[in-house]
């Protein structure tokens, strides 16, 4: 497994001149971008080591850079964006985290020399489980598990050539996972000026993207806002979703609003979109309403109970919090109760 660190280097100096990012109508450069991150390593060797970098800051490019820095670095970072919890919940969930660094705004320092890029086993990445079914847990992952995660995505995946990314979820969650293979790609990757519905339609009408990424709370308003059948959806090539299964009546409404041009990821955050995925093609055959069929190299099984256990180079090493691990020899323990047809995995509920 190469690690992330290395993966983000190479793409960031494999298309200096591109167009990395854009946001709020300024863009980005690849060039700007290494710079960026080897500034944000500078600045990362100056926090106390055993600290989690934890962002409690808006959904921008350098959201992403500051972990892409971590994951060069070797250090743990995290995301909660703004508003999602309040006062109390927010001294609990740093409680739990135990010491970190609070970054509310960066001021960069100018990069110095060469940079050690951590190795595939360093923890860098600390996600939060939604806790719907639970206690939030802290997912650890390490840099050799994501850069496993962008090299499935990028080579699995029906890109288009040079993809023109569109993205209105947070980088911070699991979306972020999709900024290193565009890059690798040499593609853009475009978030929105604001969040909402009728700011991402103004980014499909200015930046003309390729690909659009959508958790389903968007992709439905989408379908029911008035404005987007008049938006030209022409360019669109990929509409990538994940978190739950469409319905028929769904997949026939985004055909008919954005073409035949769906495609699934799901994962979790302990194994982040890559335990499934669906292509255009199959949404239009018999089993578009499932998860799809396993990524390449990711081994599936259903227990007796039904339960799905995943084992693969991209999932997590452990719980930060409550303790434990949810890997049992090998295999993740995904508490998603599945079953299997024709090689295609369909959710039925979730393990109590």
């Amino acid at each position: 497994m190469r690690p992330a660190g290395e993966l983000v280097l190479d793409a960031l100096r494999a298309h200096p001149d591109r167009v990395a990012f854009e946001h709020a109508g300024t863009a980005l450069s690849y060039r700007d971008a290494e710079t960026t991150v080897l500034g944000l390593v500078e600045l990362l060797a100056k926090l106390p080591p055993e600290d989690t970098v934890v962002q409690v800051r808006p959904n921008d490019p350098l959201q992403w850079l500051v972990n892409a820095a971590c994951y060069v670095a070797g250090r743990r970072s995290a995301g909660i964006p703004p508003g999602t919890l309040d006062d109390a919940a927010l001294a609990e969930r740093l409680d739990r985290i135990g010491p970190a660094t609070i970054l509310s705004d960066v001021d960069i320092p100018a990069p110095g020399g060469p940079v050690e890029v951590a190795p595939a086993d360093v923890v860098v990445r600390l996600g939060f489980t939604r806790g719907t079914t639970g206690p939030v847990k802290g997912v650890e992952l390490t840099s050799g598990a994501l850069g496993a995660v962008a090299v499935l995505l990028r080579d699995t995946l029906p890109w288009p050539d040079r993809p023109r990314v569109l993205c209105p979820e947070p980088v911070s969650g699991g979306f972020g996972n999709l900024v290193l293979p565009t890059l690798l790609l040499g593609g853009t990757f475009t978030i929105p000026d604001e969040p909402g519905v009728e700011a991402l339609l103004d980014a499909v009408v200015a930046y003309r993207p390729t690909v659009l990424l959508a958790m389903p709370p968007t992709f439905r308003a989408l379908l029911d806002h008035p404005r987007a059948a008049g938006v030209d959806w022409s360019s669109l090539e990929l509409l990538i979703y994940s978190g739950t299964s469409l319905t028929d009546d769904e997949i026939d409404r985004a055909h008919a609003l954005f073409g035949q041009v769906l495609c699934q990821v799901f994962g979790q955050v302990e194994a982040p979109k890559t335990i499934a995925y669906s292509t255009p093609a199959d949404h239009l055959g018999p089993h578009r309403s499932s998860l799809g069929r396993p990524f390449p190299g990711i081994e599936i099984d259903i227990d007796e109970a039904g339960e799905l256990w995943v084992r693969g180079p991209n999932i997590a090493r452990s719980y930060a919090f409550p303790p434990g691990s949810p890997v049992r020899d090998g295999r993740l323990r995904t508490g998603d109760l599945c079953r299997l047809e024709d090689g295609y995995l369909y959710h039925v509920g979730r393990a109590r």
